[in-house]
């Protein structure tokens, strides 16, 4: 009977100290696990603060990863805490600064992206991160962030437009269907938040003079030359433009001279469609597909050709020799070579694949042998980018959207920034 009596005690002492534990246990485990989010989200906060600066922000946080829901409060307190350390202050409804986390995953593990959009400008940075019960940051990461400019929108169609300085006046040259516009800047009157950078106003304007008709799917091109302001290149027709004293003069004529697709290659433009057709003056002495594009690109034994093939294929044509480059098959058919001081030295700005019904996107990549990788995040475009061409300054590009609802053209200036 005594041990009868004893025996509810004891398991009541047990019961006693054995549920502190238990919660105790309990209560660690958040904070255990998101200890592990410490570093990748730490990196994340660096580098979100690196484009935005301190002031207070609008933060949203989307989650298309295979993390549950119920991961996402604990990295985002983690993330507000870390960016209050560099003076980022979220939560600020009324704020003009707008962070964007996307929260998605590719074929090798996690990867963070994040939007810093202020007015016209957007800057995206992108953290790849190892998902799983020990998640770290991963090693490497994007080495480039693309930064983009509007410029100007208008209602005509845009083929292409290039930056001059003339007479220490700078000055935006349009290229449109049927004639050339120059604008000034109006540097005294300040653009609103969200409009193009700076007012800029109508100074000239060009016929484009031709006698055949232009095609449907019309291209163009504006080329900077050294002996006069420029050239313009259209199926049949090549306008040359010239300075007389802060003035432009532009004289258009028939013509099926070659393009130039780079310092010492011209390429033969097929009117009734919209490509080249793979003939080349002087050329290299190869058969060359029909392609959309081409540019000199640097290499380690000199200068090489890089070629956008019609069948989607990126090709590079180095010491004489035509070699296809790999990773580059979601690319679209306009790319730009631009410089900075990232990485290699050199990138190459390309738009996305496929109809852009839903958007588009412009993204970074540097070519290592045969190798097309990855170096920034994509910068998402609402629109289709319909052209990229290097800037004159050749440290940047100039990309032309086409939006729809209304219809309008936009005239973007895209860079690269070190991360």
């Amino acid at each position: 009977m005594k041990s009868a009596g004893y025996n509810p005690p004891q398991r009541m002492i047990y019961k006693r100290s054995f549920w502190p534990v238990v919660v105790a246990l309990m209560l660690l485990l958040p904070a255990a696990h998101a200890a592990n989010w410490e570093q990748p989200v730490g990196d994340l906060a660096k580098q979100i603060a690196a484009l935005a600066g301190p002031g207070s922000v609008k933060l949203t946080i989307r989650n298309d990863s295979s993390l549950a829901s119920g991961e996402i409060p604990g990295i985002r307190k983690l993330l507000e805490r870390d960016l209050r350390g560099f003076g980022v202050v979220a939560g600020g409804s009324e704020s003009a600064t707008l962070i964007r986390v996307t929260l998605s995953e590719n074929l090798q593990g996690g990867l963070w992206v994040a939007e810093v959009v202020e007015g016209t400008e957007t800057r995206v940075t992108m953290l790849p991160v190892t998902l799983g019960a020990t998640t770290a940051a991963a090693t490497g990461g994007p080495s480039v962030t693309l930064r983009r400019t509007l410029l100007m929108t208008e209602p005509d169609p845009v083929l292409d437009a290039q930056m001059f300085s003339i007479g220490g006046v700078q000055r935006l040259v349009v290229l449109e269907p049927e004639r050339i516009v120059s604008y000034v800047r109006n540097a005294a009157v300040l653009a609103p938040a969200g409009a193009a950078s700076g007012n800029w106003i109508e100074d000239q304007h060009f016929a484009i003079t031709h006698t055949r008709p232009f095609p449907r799917d019309i291209r163009g091109e504006l080329v900077a030359r050294q002996d006069h302001l420029f050239d313009t290149y259209l199926p049949g027709v090549l306008c040359s433009g010239t300075t007389t004293g802060a003035q432009i003069t532009v004289a258009c004529a028939d013509s099926d001279d070659p393009w130039p697709v780079s310092a010492s290659q011209r390429a033969f433009y097929n009117a009734m469609r919209d490509y080249f057709t793979g003939v080349l003056a002087p050329g290299f002495g190869m058969e060359l597909p029909p392609f959309y594009q081409g540019s000199d690109i640097p290499r380690p034994t000199g200068t090489g050709m890089l070629l956008n093939g019609i069948d989607g294929r990126v090709m590079l044509i180095e010491n004489n020799v035509l070699k296809p480059v790999n990773g580059a098959n979601d690319w679209g058919s306009d790319f730009g070579v631009i410089r900075s001081e990232c990485g290699s030295g050199v990138q190459v700005l390309v738009s996305g694949s496929g109809a852009a019904a839903t958007g588009d996107d412009l993204r970074a990549y540097e070519i290592a042998g045969r190798e097309a990788m990855a170096v920034s995040a994509p910068l998402t475009v609402e629109g289709a980018v319909t052209a990229i061409h290097a800037a004159t300054d050749g440290a940047s590009a100039m990309v032309i959207v086409r939006r729809d609802a209304p219809a309008r053209y936009e005239v973007w200036n895209g860079s690269a920034f070190c991360n």
